[in-house]
């Protein structure tokens, strides 16, 4: 387990398959390994954190298919429902969300946070 501290002192335990989803986690776990204990994430808050962390959990056994946000934005049926349900937050989470992704290097929640933005910003009038 990697023990993991979000900016509001929440503290957080993840599975190490679910903690690698995220490069930044994953190099610090290798490099250093279980010694810094819990890790200090200062750019994420609690609950956005455990946002992140339940998308990691539930995404940890898929295999990552080199799709294009183009062609995901051409076919909303490529997106799963529980994704477009996890998603389903207001527009200032969404953000938050996409920001600690980035920091924390999980791709497919980037991946999948810039897509839903496009799609906000496609339908807009």
């Amino acid at each position: 387990m990697i023990r993991l501290e979000s900016s509001d002192g929440r503290l957080f335990a993840v599975d190490q398959e679910s903690a690698y989803m995220s490069s930044l986690l994953k190099n610090i776990d290798q490099d250093l390994g279980t010694d810094i204990n819990p890790i200090l994430l200062h750019n994420v808050t609690g609950t956005i954190l455990a946002r992140v962390i339940e998308y990691c959990v539930h995404h940890r056994d898929d295999v990552r298919l080199d799709k294009d946000v183009e062609d995901l934005l051409q076919d909303d049926n490529q997106v799963e429902a529980w994704d477009r349900q996890f998603m389903n937050v207001d527009d200032s989470t969404m953000l938050q969300i996409l920001y600690a992704a980035d920091y924390l290097g999980v791709e497919p929640l980037v991946d999948l946070g810039c897509m839903f933005i496009a799609c906000i910003i496609r339908d807009m009038p």
